[in-house]
């Protein structure tokens, strides 16, 4: 005894060890995991962020911003404590073939034959994960592109009610996830039921050769058993890597795309070249500079433009949509590389400049404005972080910004929203103009820097502009031609080439094209001489006014219009049900029922796997024997169990192929369902439900990429889980039957196991991770869809730093639960060996009493020392299971999401299109959004607007008066708080809302195209349109010339947000063509013509005006001229009707619109 008790213990200080080492193992191990992913994540996003536009433009942002989070959360889960469990295993089975080899040397390498068939089986099954996962991760990474492009223009998608199409976009591309994963869920059953079947029926080769070395004296029966005892607990350790092998192979499949963005030159290297001790002076010449967009190497944008330019002077660019201004600008940003020709600055080729530095240098505002999701206050400043409050207030004076900030609510600590949603186009406008005179740039680039402001806004910021100018070289594209007329020199484009140049006056005394596209944008008041001389004077009396700049009062509420928070968003993002708080089994066997068949293969082979290792040790306990015996029946008893050891390696086969085929095919069918639930129910929401700070494109885009992932790990998990208990039941069971007393007292260390894998199960779940991950995909998502904004505005590191504080930020709380999850794991560890310890302890002094025989001892003994090493695995599995659980409960809360103003409702008023007129009426409408219940955003009072079917109907105001607020009533984006929307005598909320929106055609100030087709853009306002129709639709928007003029034509890819492949205006023409296509009885028109070059303009207007015939319409709009022949204009201010009536009305009013007009030179045609 005295013996037994040393090796009592020594195992109990081994059980400290393997508390103190695995603890440790674990802990070190997934914090190096967890900030090894971090640092992995924050190396792909910086990359990302050096990347040149090129190949931004090939690739999706959603997808680019969503993978980074999903790639690496496999990467982590392949190189943490999963790394430490191999060595472990690896080390423990070369530990138990050393003491194999050293007690029957010729036995052990007669058993190692099959070694090089295992390790080709794992090479083989190692290069299928990783190329699958490959595949899979690059068809989500589309998928996610799809989705982000989606949240971010879900205001098309409901206009054009095409929220079924976008639902069955995103599952075409959601197929290739499916194929891909029920490939690799068949290839790892197959797999790894021949590895461990063969594995397994390898023992019998002991039993074989070993009964043969003892009959022969080559070796005695405890040798024999030794080699037995320690090639079985190798084999055991190997039998439990089968979870690992599967992170592995996924992790790198997953690594190999995001190692590939790190490892990426860019072809515009950003950290070479000059960096001059002095600023620039400005002086730029284009010589004979050839241009082409990598993504139509055929078509050259530049044609062998040349122009100089002296340092201080004001270059004026015209020109048609798509004649190459903007090019000129972007090639001056250096976001492409020219084909051919110099461009100098400073008499230096421009390729000799560090690139960050040259933009540095540079002022840039786009025709496009781009505001950052954060206050007013820090967009403005976001190039001169140690900018003071009133170097803020000064800069936005400067650009008439100043007023309308301090109305609202938080003033200059207002957010802006996702891309600036909460102000409109003008307020965001004013904003970038205002951020761009924070810096002093020697260079000033204005790409339509006016073209959403209302007459009077823009023509304080001209004046601002003009001021801003003086003594750099500026460069202006401008439509609005009275805008550039002071300019030193105006190149006027077209197709690519200069067709003149010169000053205003020269040019209008050439009378060539510049003075046709003047014309075309002249003003004239066709009015008694009379009347002219009376509106002269008064416009000198009103010039004289020093108060002009404050007669626009922006509306306060404009601002919170976009940050609703409805019910629907709070349990979206707050929600604690019971789905939060615990799982909900009885959805998740209703989502799984479809596939019980695939779910019923993998309990059986779950059951089987739990069940083989008991009666393993059952049959082993029972073989021993073997040794004992003499003469023939040794040899024959040895081949007759060896027999038994090759069925239980077949039932491995089939058992392993049943389990991970079965629940991994059941698994990818639970995630495409899951995320079509989950992207449905989303993409139906209404749209306040995207307005909010607290909903980004980024945290939806990330819930899709993440949730859905961890969830389609829960069914491999539970198989792990019926294995273990199954595992349990039968080895206690074989246990107990052998001998109840000793197996009793055994029983007692199993809770301890279990609470080691409670710990573990506590670590896996964990809010802050979460939402760190989704906060940095949303920074991720924007940054990348602005990617050129932020580019020319240096914003590199800002938003490389921004990043990594977000994934950092919940560190230490997440280091804590590793800890937990450790400790769990060491104390697990510790558990196994004590028992071990007490299985040998009870069995001697059993012997000892003789209460137990040694045949019932030793099956007891190896049943419950397998039993213990298969619960021991439930470690290995738990914290995904947890994670699993966990994300469930999210995924729930998102299909549960129920939206207030909801499209698929098939209740309501469904009229004949024939006999719908189209007649509208805003009866005394209030407006207030649930967040802010209030504030007025709307308020009428006892007035209304009625617009008789077939009547057009102009708004007009001040940039953030309310105007697009009504549009946005009538297709029901949102409803309002008081008063009703009257649609041919029934209330707007009593139709069919899909069928409602059929009725109306709209294009917004903004317009967003998606990326697909040109052809298909216009085919998303009529699904079913001809070939013909949409050719019709593009020349009554005067684009089809353009578009035949591409070398794939109507096929040509437009782009995505931030990397569109078009101009402004070839992107609103295209919108327009859309919205013509439809065919609507309602055309709502929102600055439609804003990007629209003067002659397009007038062609497009003229189109417009026909496509209004007939129908009614409502347009918004800052240029006065294009809505004198309204038949009602109605002039809104601070959310309230100011007047109403037609043009010559108004005028004779000499009140709000009066002014408006006098304040556009006071000239317009009749």
């Amino acid at each position: 005894m005295n013996r037994l008790y040393k090796i009592i213990y020594l195992f109990i200080v081994v059980s400290v060890i393997a508390l103190i080492t695995a603890f440790l193992c674990s802990y070190l191990l997934n914090i190096s995991a967890s900030r090894q992913s971090t640092r992995i994540r924050s190396l792909v996003y910086k990359s990302l962020l050096n990347q040149d536009i090129e190949w931004h433009e090939k690739t999706s942002p959603g997808e680019l911003s969503s993978r980074i989070i999903s790639d690496t959360i496999l990467i982590e889960d392949g190189i943490g404590s999963k790394v430490g469990t191999l060595i472990q295993n690896i080390t423990t089975f070369i530990a138990c073939y050393i003491i194999a080899f050293t007690n029957g040397w010729k036995l052990t390498l007669l058993m190692m034959t099959v070694m090089p068939v295992l390790l080709i089986i794992i090479g083989i099954l190692s290069m299928i994960l990783k190329k699958y996962t490959k595949k899979s991760q690059d068809a989500y990474g589309v998928v996610g592109g799809i989705s982000q492009e989606a949240f971010t223009q879900i205001r098309t998608i409901a206009s054009f009610g095409s929220e079924k199409r976008e639902i069955d976009r995103y599952c075409e591309k959601l197929k290739p996830t499916k194929k891909y994963g029920i490939i690799k869920s068949n290839a790892m059953g197959i797999i790894l039921g021949v590895l461990f079947g063969i594995i397994f029926s390898s023992l019998s080769i002991i039993f074989i050769g070993g009964t043969h070395y003892i009959y022969k004296g080559e070796m005695d029966r405890a040798g024999v058993f030794r080699v037995f005892i320690g090639i079985l607990m190798g084999v055991t350790m190997i039998s439990a890597l089968s979870t690992i092998i599967t992170a592995f192979g996924q992790a790198s499949g997953a690594a190999m795309k995001l190692f590939e963005i790190i490892e990426r030159k860019p072809s515009i290297n950003s950290d070479v070249g000059e960096i001059p001790k002095e600023p620039l002076q400005g002086y730029i010449q284009f010589d004979n500079v050839v241009f082409n967009y990598p993504a139509r190497p055929d078509v050259d944008v530049l044609k062998g433009i040349s122009f100089s330019c002296q340092p201080g002077q004001t270059i004026a660019l015209v020109g048609a949509s798509g004649s190459g201004k903007s090019t000129i600008v972007q090639l001056l940003e250096k976001f492409y590389q020219k084909k051919s020709g110099r461009i100098l600055i400073d008499g230096k080729d421009i390729e000799e400049y560090n690139i960050r530095w040259l933009r540095s240098q540079i002022g840039l505002v786009s025709q496009e404005p781009t505001l950052f999701d954060t206050t007013i206050a820090k967009n403005i400043s976001i190039l001169k972080p140690e900018a003071s409050q009133e170097d803020i207030e000064a800069a936005a004076k400067l650009a008439n910004a100043h007023e309308f900030i301090l109305k609202l609510s938080n003033g200059y600590e207002t957010s802006t929203g996702e891309r600036g949603l909460q102000l409109s186009g003008g307020q965001k406008q004013r904003i970038c103009i205002a951020r761009s005179m924070m810096t002093n740039p020697k260079i000033l680039l204005l790409d339509e820097a006016t073209s959403a402001l209302d007459n009077k806004s823009e023509k304080i910021v001209q004046i601002a502009l003009d001021s801003a100018s003086t003594g750099r070289t500026t460069f202006v594209i401008a439509h609005r031609l009275t805008t550039i007329r002071n300019a030193d020199c105006i190149i006027v484009m077209n197709k690519g080439i200069i067709v003149e140049s010169g000053t205003h006056d020269e040019l209008m005394n050439k009378k060539g094209t510049y003075y046709n596209l003047v014309k075309n944008q002249e003003m004239k008041v066709e009015e008694e001489n009379e009347n002219e001389k009376e509106v002269e004077r008064d416009e000198e009396e009103i010039k004289s006014k020093k108060e002009f700049s404050n007669e626009e009062k922006i509306s306060v509420e404009r601002i919170n219009t976009r940050t609703s928070i409805t019910s629907t968003v709070k349990s979206f993002m707050k929600a604690k049900s019971k789905n939060g708080n615990g799982m909900n089994w009885r959805r998740y066997l209703s989502y799984n029922k479809t596939y019980w068949w695939s779910i019923l293969l993998g309990i059986i082979g779950s059951a089987l796997n739990g069940a083989i290792p008991p009666l393993y040790s059952f049959v082993l306990a029972s073989a021993v024997n073997v040794f004992n015996e003499q003469g023939d029946d040794l040899i024959n008893d040895g081949k007759y169990w060896g027999k038994f050891f090759i069925f239980i390696g077949l039932g491995n086969f089939i058992s392993y192929y049943l389990q991970f085929g079965g629940f991994s095919m059941a698994g990818e069918n639970l995630s495409f369902k899951i995320r079509k639930m989950m992207y449905n129910s989303i993409i139906r929401q209404e749209i306040g439900f995207f307005d909010t700070n607290s909903v980004g494109t980024g945290t939806l885009t990330a819930k899709l990429a993440t949730e859905a992932g961890l969830v389609q790990g829960l069914n491999n998990s539970i198989g792990y889980i019926i294995e273990v208990v199954v595992t349990a039941i039968v080895g206690f069971t074989i246990a107990f039957m052998n001998g109840w007393k000793i197996s009793l007292v055994l029983l007692i260390g199993v809770p301890f196991l279990l609470a080691g894998v409670l710990l573990i199960l506590k670590r896996g779940s964990n809010d802050e991770i979460r939402s760190a991950y989704e906060r940095s995909t949303k920074i991720a998502c924007e940054s990348i869809v602005n990617i050129k904004t932020v580019y020319a505005l240096n914003l590199e590191k800002y938003f490389g730093q921004l990043y990594e504080n977000q994934l950092l930020s919940p560190k230490k709380k997440y280091e804590r639960k590793i800890a937990f999850g450790a400790l769990g794991n060491g104390f697990s560890n510790a558990v196994m060996f004590l028992m071990y310890d007490f299985c040998f302890y009870i069995g001697a002094v059993s012997i000892k009493n003789e209460a137990i025989e040694i045949d019932p001892l030793l099956k007891v003994i190896m049943a419950v020392v397998l039993t213990v090493v298969g619960i021991g695995r439930a470690s290995i599995v738990a914290p995904d299971f947890g994670k699993a659980i966990e994300a469930f409960g999210h995924v729930i809360e998102i299909i549960d999401c129920k939206p207030h103003i909801d499209a698929s409702d098939p209740s309501g008023i469904i009229m004949d299109k024939n006999e719908f007129n189209g007649s509208i009426t805003f009866k005394q409408i209030v407006f207030r959004y649930p967040s802010r219940p209030s504030v007025n955003i709307l308020n009428m009072g006892e007035g209304q607007i009625d617009i008789p079917a077939g009547k057009h109907c102009a708004i007009v105001g001040g940039s953030g008066c309310g105007k697009s607020t009504i549009i946005g009533l009538l297709p029901r984006w949102y409803d309002p708080s008081e008063g009703s929307i009257i649609v041919d005598r029934n209330s707007n909320i009593k139709y069919n809302l899909k069928w409602l929106r059929e009725q109306i055609g709209i294009v917004n100030q903004e317009p967003s195209l998606f990326n697909i087709s040109v052809k298909d853009n216009i085919r998303y306002g009529k699904e079913d349109a001809t070939d013909e129709e949409i050719i019709e639709a593009a020349k009554k928007a005067n684009i089809h010339n353009f578009i035949s003029s591409l070398p794939d034509g109507y096929n040509t890819i437009v782009g995505g947000i931030g990397t569109s492949k078009m101009s402004g205006g070839q992107k609103q023409r295209i919108a327009i063509a859309r919205a013509m296509i439809r065919n609507p009885k309602i055309l709502l028109l929102d600055e439609a013509t804003s990007a629209l070059d003067a002659e397009s303009e007038l062609i497009v207007q003229q189109a417009l005006e026909e496509a209004s015939q007939g129908r009614t319409t409502i347009t918004i709009a800052h240029r006065l001229s294009t809505i004198k022949d309204a038949d009602i204009i109605v002039v809104m201010k601070e959310g309230r009707i100011e007047e109403m009536g037609t043009h010559d009305e108004l005028m004779h009013l000499k009140g709000e619109y009066y002014n408006m007009v006098l304040a556009g030179n006071g000239k317009v045609e009749n």
